[in-house]
């Protein structure tokens, strides 16, 4: 899957990237779509925050410094009441800024960093590598007839390719991986779909049907009343 959407399974990350200058974000943008990514644009940190509200990306490229606020202040808008941010974020910086710009960046959440100007495949490499990290903490796992691998985009069922799209496969994952323990819908939508998740409870709906479904086996994910749910491995 070098240097596009989530692997083979056709499953295709989605980017945010955050610059006030309207053609280095088109630029940035462009750059991204032809390696395969899908990719929405905001001008400026409030607005970024907004998107996000609305649907977490998969990764956010944000330039460090901007009229209505710097990188750090989005960040820890993002960590508000000690949350994690459930994406990696690359700031993008001028030449000006010192190494001590960068550590307060990590120390608020960053993942890394990349100076604007920098080689377009030195650019794509550092997305696909924290993409790649944050797919590769979810560890492929067989549970009786079942693997997923929401890393490479794949889940089968015995020799049936089961075709879900990113958020349900990271569920079933995330769900197989504590099987026969009830996981809360809270949980699910945290981690699944970011801290800002409220507005998303039909989303997690939809994604347990669209399981459900594609298993045509509805037994596997076990609904708990008022609590959330329950991989249940079938013979």
């Amino acid at each position: 899957m070098l240097l596009c959407g989530w692997g083979t399974g056709g499953v295709t990350a989605k980017l945010l990237v955050v610059d006030d200058e309207p053609r280095t974000a088109e630029l940035t943008a462009l750059l991204l779509r032809r390696a395969g990514y899908s990719v929405e644009v905001a001008s400026s940190g409030t607005e970024a925050l907004e998107r996000i509200r609305t649907g977490s990306p998969d990764l956010m490229l944000l330039d460090y410094e901007m009229p209505d606020m710097e990188a750090p202040e989005v960040l820890d808008s993002l960590r508000s009441g000690g949350a994690r941010i459930p994406f990696p974020v690359i700031i993008l910086t001028g030449a000006r800024h010192s190494p001590a710009d960068q550590v307060i960046g990590l120390e608020r959440g960053a993942t890394d960093f990349v100076v604007k100007g920098t080689d377009r495949q030195v650019v794509l490499a550092r997305v696909h590598s924290a993409l790649r990290e944050r797919a590769g903490s979810l560890t492929a796992i067989t549970r009786g007839r079942l693997h997923v691998d929401a890393s490479r985009g794949e889940a089968r069922l015995g020799d049936r390719v089961l075709k879900l799209e990113r958020r349900p496969l990271l569920m079933l994952q995330l769900l197989a991986n504590r099987s026969g323990e009830v996981v809360s819908r809270a949980e699910l939508l945290e981690k699944v779909w970011g801290s800002s998740y409220k507005g998303f409870e039909h989303s997690l709906e939809q994604a347990v049907h669209q399981v459900r479904r594609e298993l045509k086996e509805p037994a596997w994910i076990e609904t708990v009343r008022g609590i959330g749910y329950r991989f249940v491995v079938q013979p």
